[in-house]
């Protein structure tokens, strides 16, 4: 679900007013990456969100399991694979095991 223009600017004020704080408290080695981080979050932000088939290909997951099956499954959102399974276990979800039995019967 996207974020609301307002939302997008809350979001971008507070990680403004978070930077500040740190730059504060944090050795400058550390406070770079949390930089990077916060820059990072800002261009996730500004990028419309990806639909259902466009999303990151989880990982483990090969371009032909992520064309084939992940691309149709109910379980892919925008940030990546849903399922329990295939987060512990990358490729071993039972779509890409069916998939995998029916390319061997084949």
């Amino acid at each position: 679900m996207p974020l609301s223009p307002e939302e997008k600017a809350l979001v971008k004020e507070a990680l403004q007013i978070y930077l500040q704080i740190v730059a504060r408290q944090m050795p400058k080695q550390q406070l770079q990456q949390v930089f990077q981080i916060a820059e990072n979050v800002i261009k996730k932000i500004d990028t419309p969100g990806a639909e259902k088939g466009k999303g990151n290909i989880p990982p483990g997951i090969t371009d032909k399991w992520y064309n084939k099956v992940c691309k149709t499954c109910d379980k892919l959102s925008s940030s990546g694979c849903t399922e329990r399974v295939t987060e512990k276990f990358p490729g071993k979800c039972d779509p890409i095991l069916h998939y995998e039995r029916n390319k061997q019967n084949s």
